[in-house]
């Protein structure tokens, strides 16, 4: 399968007011960029960790009815967090809010300190990558059934009734990992792919994985689409961006992100209206 090159942002919610991520998030849309992503955290993932920081799903619902167009989603929610079922309540309720533009963005949780924090468990790291299977098998369940049943290592579900379903059902299914089990639970259940890599050979080895995932699945791996985010100072070099970007799209990715600083600069907005536009007319 060939996909078309998406482009998108990623603008983080710590240290930034409501007014700032819908200023983004519009600006995202009338630039013409794809997809923005905001992330799953109850604090600040960069000092000072005392600053603001709204919860991500949430502030994705009114980031639904502020756009029109544009794709939302969290990079990535920690399944550690919410009940799955619950979980899948909230994001189907915020697909409705944007008729159908969500992005279920989901990952195996990391951040130990957080969890401490607020009283959640924070399983071991196989357990947590059980945890995700899990919820990614009632993920399917509910978006398909009338009546879900359930009976895991750690969720459980009993002639569960889940509706409305999605408008688009499924909803696009993106997991964010690296390790060899998760690399696994990618090529069996993931729509897209998210891996931020040191090098080409780390990312081609991690593909080769998620690839042989697919196939062991039944699945084409061509069908998995594959983004990376670009940090934010490469917008000051258009030209080395537009040869990262050559080398990164001959490696199979699929979707460029870009973190976005915390004012508008013109950088963003040359980089969206004019070298998007260039690479997608050559990339066709």
């Amino acid at each position: 399968m060939q996909h078309s090159v998406r482009f998108g942002i990623r603008c983080s919610q710590h240290h930034r007011e409501w007014s700032e991520i819908k200023e983004w998030f519009q600006a995202a849309e009338n630039w013409g960029f794809e997809s923005a992503w905001v992330f799953d955290h109850i604090i600040p993932l960069s000092d000072p960790r005392t600053g603001p920081n709204l919860d991500g799903w949430t502030l994705l619902a009114g980031l639904a009815e502020a756009t029109s167009t544009i794709e939302i989603g969290p990079m990535v929610t920690g399944i550690t967090y919410r009940n799955p079922a619950l979980l899948l309540k909230m994001v189907t309720t915020v697909d409705h809010i944007s008729n159908g533009r969500v992005l279920l963005g989901v990952g195996a949780a990391w951040f130990e300190g957080e969890h401490e924090m607020f009283g959640y468990d924070f399983p071991r790291a196989g357990d947590r990558v059980s945890m995700l299977r899990e919820a990614l098998k009632m993920f399917k369940m509910l978006q398909s059934q009338d009546k879900s049943t359930f009976d895991g290592k750690f969720y459980q579900l009993k002639e569960a009734i889940f509706e409305p379903k999605p408008v688009r059902n499924p909803m696009p299914l993106v997991v964010g990992g690296s390790g060899d089990r998760m690399l696994r639970i990618i090529g069996q259940f993931a729509d897209q792919w998210d891996n931020n890599f040191r090098s080409n050979d780390e990312y081609q080895e991690r593909a080769a994985k998620v690839n042989s995932a697919a196939e062991t699945a039944g699945r084409d791996p061509s069908e998995i689409r594959r983004s990376t985010t670009l940090p934010m100072d490469s917008l000051n070099d258009p030209d080395a961006l537009r040869q990262r970007m050559e080398e990164l799209k001959g490696l199979g990715i699929t979707d460029f992100l870009v973190h976005v600083p915390n004012d508008i600069t013109p950088e963003v907005r040359t980089f969206a209206e004019e070298l998007v536009p260039e690479l997608k007319k050559q990339w066709g």
